[in-house]
């Protein structure tokens, strides 16, 4: 059973999203959002040397157990920045990602703005034990929230 991301852990996520897309468009009006850009190959998952230790362990490909889709991060920054592509199967655009360090422990908050995907959000924790991403998609056209996990997906050769 996935445990379910309490809704106060996902509202102060979703801030965290807000905050973080707030400070980068003041910062650079011409900043592109996270994942705007094609994703890289999975061989190509690049180590971010500003993020903690702990962040990097989320760095890598995850297939959700329920279908074809894939949430790949591959970057991060310690202001809680990540860079993340998201494909099913292929690329849906990423408008913002982070991290944050909680009660819950390590979290990532992803929305996606696509086609379809009109600012649908993934809130998940790090099980470390399981190598695994667990918790909760919104689908704000369905009106809809479901419970999730992902699974790290072997490196490529």
């Amino acid at each position: 059973m996935i445990p379910s991301v309490p809704a106060r852990v996902a509202g102060l996520l979703l801030a965290a999203l807000a905050l973080v897309s707030c400070s980068r468009d003041s910062a650079s009006p011409s900043a592109s959002p996270a994942g705007a850009t094609k994703a890289p190959p999975a061989t190509a998952v690049t180590a971010s040397p500003d993020a903690p230790d702990a962040v990097k362990k989320l760095f890598g490909r995850w297939l959700r157990a329920d279908g074809g889709y894939v949430l790949e991060l591959r970057g991060a920054d310690r202001s809680g920045v990540v860079q993340a592509g998201y494909f099913n199967p292929k690329s849906i655009n990423v408008s913002r990602a982070v991290w944050m360090q909680g009660g819950a422990g390590l979290q990532v908050a992803v929305e996606l703005n696509d086609t379809g995907y009109p600012g649908a959000t993934y809130v998940l924790t790090y099980d470390a034990q399981g190598d695994r991403l667990a918790g909760q998609y919104t689908q704000p056209a369905m009106q809809q929230s479901f419970d999730v996990e992902f699974m790290r997906q072997p490196k490529q050769p």
